[in-house]
């Protein structure tokens, strides 16, 4: 008895301490929701002078334990929302229901970022143009690729697709072409970590290659970040000067486990409308009445090759953890059939976000994911053996040898091309704050992708090897990135009308690539596919490195929070500059201003004009050169059965980086209490010192080298709105829009002689050359060389357009009535033309698909042929007439959305709960019928890829696509 309350009392003891203080602390906890009374899941909710908060579950609902008796000040923040505070008093042991409505913000001047800035800080103070992609935006669209998502969201950017055909991702760019030799796709992180960006992975086979944006998926992605160039980008140095996109993946939340599971089903419909078909290719065979065994298959393509593909897609995810550790954690799986032969593809992808909070100074977070995708390709247009090619333009019987169309499809699909990646992303990042004035963190990740391509041309397809036992191409990269950065911001003064957000840091990257490929021929047995099976192989390999480094300084100085200033500079160094070079400086200056918080705004102003924000930055970003291009290089080849040594680079010990500096100023605005929004932006970017292959002198026998010595130049405008035009209990409605527009020019070849870029021909070329776009089209063309009114010569002329667009923009609606959505999305394209190279194959056959100009002689008479029928210039002769108009205007998304009634789902115990219908690519409009001219076309020409040249390449196809979405 004794030893038992002695066990009590001592328990007692024990416990007494956490008993009291659970007595002696309060909770707060309510739901946030919007004007028309909706959860909004995702909202963070702060008690300000403790820096503690918490998110908002799914149905809308926070919870903040272990407050100690007092008054606070809570503040709740969401993109899109205006930030709201409300002062809630604690008592001991007590619970406290605090609650808020929140009304959309266009502007969301209080809302956190990082990209470009060091540290985390409010819009307010960013005196450059920055698009924010949320969750909420990330729920309205079907995409699951990172390059769709951005494809009409995102102003000043011009993002083509460059065919139905998996792996595949988009040619992209921000604010016009900086450079004549690099990839222009904008620099991408995720969760702090540089990862693969390359849009040119594998072997093309036509023209289309396996792009790394093609992994980066959409799932379980918090917010995007993307800043366009110059400015925004000073502080990621020489590898900038295209912009900045920065993904941040979703943390969990404490509280209960919620177990998350979506399902997508659909069917993917191959868009026709741009083929001809075999009615027009073989008019004669494919004729009801016709003697062959093609009569009757005028639309062969359309019935025979095209098909429609079920596609299905599973995610299934877990998240939540305790007040000190956090976890988020899914997996999915996706598969699809493809609209056309042999393009089957299956992806599996794993994520996971863990975070804990040691102490109340230090807390780690971990992410990662592994992402596995197999897919299977046919060749495309400008490879021999692209059967759509032959089918349209007419080859399909002669390049088979066959008899019929049934057979040649059979021969053009026997070979397999596949393709597998494995892409793994880890990061970590540590969080220290020893003192309410200093905060500090330290980033380390790698990105790695490794993809193995085999294509298997068997025995029998003879037409495409020239060898009638088959060949076999295997292609190998491996590719990896580590990413360090660390960064410290000092904050003093905090209070007061003046404060300062002192922020140093320091941040480099390694780069690792290596390819490997062997080309087999000749198998001696049917079904063989090993390389070690061929009678003869020829080998090579190519391997890569680079690295970056370089530390940054940025102040931010604000007045009454309200007047921002901003200096910045970083410094640089990377192991491709030349040996002279030394580090980089890119410097940064910005201003911001609030002109709607100064005090005498108050009244009819404030009500006509709720918001404005003026901005003007100047900043300055980098691009380095190729890897050893600086190095003096010789190469040893194979010569007569020995290994024979050659001269291969001269190198270039002053090689540095592409210079690129914008200048931009605009303004953000809001009128009648948030209801329209403008956002405007004026911008001029002049890149110095930019990199062309210079001719050495010819007795040197040196060839070409990379030199600083150009100029180019870009201006450009953006300007996006959004409309609330009805804000009712339970309706609401909302109209926005983006356009932009950008003129490009080479300014000074630096002595460069005019050259044509890779992907041109004898008929149309994209030619660079000072006073006009990188690219621009100079095609030969017809013309009057007598002035007798008849077309009797021709020669090369530029066309006064661009591979690229010079206008892009979109439209965006969305309907809302109690539990239903309507969003719907569409973007456009005007000022390019695209190069038909279809028109080009047909021309061989005799055939049509564009009409040209008849030809006459000096003498002012009309050209005949042998059977006097009049005789068309040639597309060789006339290479403008199959450039073609490149605008169009996409209904680009649609979907209709059902948020099942809170009272049915806590019926059948489910947190939340949505079905869903959505469409892409619904219908598009064009102002010719041959090409799509979305479609960014060829882009392995071995320098800048511009696009703008297709040959018949099918279009992204029509996707429908039901879903259902749970939270348990």
């Amino acid at each position: 008895m004794l030893f038992s309350r002695c066990a009590v009392a001592v328990g007692l003891l024990l416990f007494f301490p956490l008993i009291a203080s659970a007595q002696s602390t309060g909770v707060v906890q309510g739901t946030v929701t919007d004007g028309q009374e909706r959860p909004l899941p995702g909202a963070n909710v702060a008690v300000q002078r403790l820096q503690r908060g918490a998110a908002t579950q799914a149905d809308g609902s926070y919870r903040i334990d272990g407050l100690a008796p007092g008054e606070y000040t809570l503040r709740v923040s969401l993109v899109g929302f205006a930030a709201k505070t409300a002062t809630v008093t604690v008592e001991a042991g007590e619970t406290t229901t605090l609650n808020f409505t929140m009304s959309s913000d266009p502007m969301n001047l209080d809302e956190v970022v990082v990209t470009g800035q060091g540290s985390e800080v409010s819009r307010r103070a960013i005196g450059t143009n920055m698009d924010v992609i949320s969750a909420e935006d990330l729920q309205e669209t079907p995409t699951t690729s990172i390059d769709q998502l951005l494809q009409g969201r995102v102003s000043g950017s011009t993002i083509r697709a460059q065919s139905a055909q998996p792996g595949q991702g988009a040619l992209m760019n921000f604010r016009g072409i900086t450079s004549v030799f690099s990839n222009q796709t904008p620099v991408i992180y995720v969760d702090g970590v540089r990862v693969d960006n390359s849009s040119n992975t594998s072997f093309s086979y036509g023209g289309e290659t396996t792009s790394a944006l093609s992994e980066i998926l959409t799932n379980d992605i918090e917010r995007i970040e993307v800043t366009k160039g110059g400015a925004a980008s000073t502080l990621y140095g020489s590898d900038a000067a295209n912009g900045v996109i920065q993904i941040f993946t979703a943390d969990g939340e404490p509280g209960e486990t919620n177990v998350t599971f979506r399902t997508k089903q659909g069917v993917d419909f191959p868009v026709s409308r741009f083929f001809m078909d075999t009615g027009f290719s073989f008019p004669e065979r494919t004729a009801p009445d016709a003697d062959t065994p093609d009569a009757g298959r005028a639309n062969f393509i359309e019935n025979e090759y095209l098909q429609n593909g079920y596609s299905q897609d599973y995610y299934l995810g877990v998240s939540g953890g305790a007040e000190n550790i956090t976890y988020n954690m899914s997996g999915r799986l996706q598969t699809g059939e493809g609209v056309q032969p042999n393009n089957g593809n299956t992806l599996y992808a794993l994520r996971g976000n863990l975070s804990t909070e040691f102490t109340e100074n230090v807390s780690v977070q971990f992410s990662g994911s592994y992402t596995r995708s197999n897919f299977a390709r046919v060749s495309n247009g400008t490879a021999i053996g692209d059967p759509l090619t032959m089918l349209e333009v007419g080859d399909a019987l002669r390049f088979t040898g066959t008899n019929s169309l049934q057979e040649a499809l059979r021969v053009a699909t026997l070979p397999e091309i596949k393709e597998g990646v494995d892409r793994y992303r880890l990061s970590g990042k540590t969080n220290y704050k020893p003192s309410e004035l200093f905060t500090t963190s330290l980033t380390i990740g790698i990105d790695g992708r490794v993809n193995e391509q085999r294509a298997l041309f068997p025995r029998g397809a003879d037409f495409l090897t020239g060898n009638t036992n088959g060949g076999l191409t295997r292609f190998n990269r491996d590719f990896r990135s580590l990413t360090i950065d660390y960064r410290g911001t000092i904050s003093y003064p905090r209070e007061g009308p003046i404060t300062s957000d002192f922020t140093f840091g320091a941040q480099g990257f390694r780069d690792e690539e290596s390819r490997v490929w062997v080309e087999a021929e000749g198998f001696a047995l049917p079904g063989t596919e090993d390389v070690g099976e061929a009678a003869t192989k020829t080998s090579d390999e190519l391997r890569e490195q680079v690295f970056n480094g370089g530390f940054f300084f940025k102040e931010q100085l604000a007045y009454e929070d309200r007047l921002f200033f901003n200096p910045g500079i970083r410094f640089d160094g990377n192991s491709a500059f030349g040996e002279d070079v030394g580090l980089q400086a890119y410097p940064s200056l910005s201003l911001s201003y609030i002109l709607t918080d100064e005090p005498f705004w108050t009244g009819t102003l404030e009500t006509v004009l709720s918001q404005l924000k003026l901005r003007a930055a100047w900043g300055q970003t980098g691009n380095f050169p190729e890897p050893f291009t600086k190095d003096v290089t010789f190469q040893a080849v194979s010569f007569r059965g020995t290994s024979a040594p050659r001269f291969d680079n001269p190198g270039n010990e002053n090689l540095g980086p592409e210079r690129t500096s914008t200048l931009e100023g605009g303004f953000e605005s809001s009128f009648f209490n948030g209801r329209f929004g403008v956002d405007f932006t004026v911008y001029r970017s002049r890149t110095t010192d930019a990199l062309f292959e210079v001719p050495e002198q010819p007795a040197t026998g040196q060839g070409l080298q990379f030199r600083n010595v150009g100029e180019i130049r870009n201006i450009g405008t953006e300007l996006s709105a959004d409309v609330s035009i009805l804000e009712m209990e339970n309706l609401f409605w909302q109209i926005g829009g983006n356009w932009s527009w950008n003129r490009n020019e080479m300014v000074d070849l630096g002595g460069t002689a005019p050259f044509t870029l890779g992907g041109s021909d004898n008929f149309a070329q994209q030619r660079v050359t000072e006073g006009r776009p990188i690219g621009a089209w100079r095609a030969t063309t017809p013309y009057d060389s007598n002035d007798d009114g008849r077309l009797d010569a021709s020669e090369f002329r530029f066309t006064g357009e661009t591979p690229f667009p010079t206008h892009t923009g979109a439209f965006t609606t969305s309907l809302t009535f109690q539990n239903i959505r309507l969003f719907a999305l569409a973007d456009w394209s005007l000022g390019s033309q695209v190069l038909d190279w279809g028109s080009r194959w047909a021309g061989f056959n005799g055939l049509e698909r564009v009409p040209r100009p008849q030809k006459y002689d000096a003498n002012g008479d009309l050209v005949t042929g042998p059977n006097g029928d009049p005789v068309d210039f040639s597309v060789t002769e006339a290479g403008s007439t199959v450039l073609l108009d490149g605008d169009y205007l996409k209904i680009r998304e649609v979907t209709l959305s059902y948020n099942l009634p809170s009272q049915f789902l806590s019926g059948i115990g489910l947190a939340q709960g949505s079905v869903y219908v959505t469409g892409r690519n619904i219908w598009e409009f064009t102002r010719q019928e041959f090409v799509d001219p979305e479609l960014a076309g060829l882009t392995d020409t071995g320098s800048v890829a511009l696009g703008g040249s297709q040959s018949v390449t099918l279009s992204s196809p029509r996707q429908l696509r039901v879903g259902v979405e749970i939270t348990l």
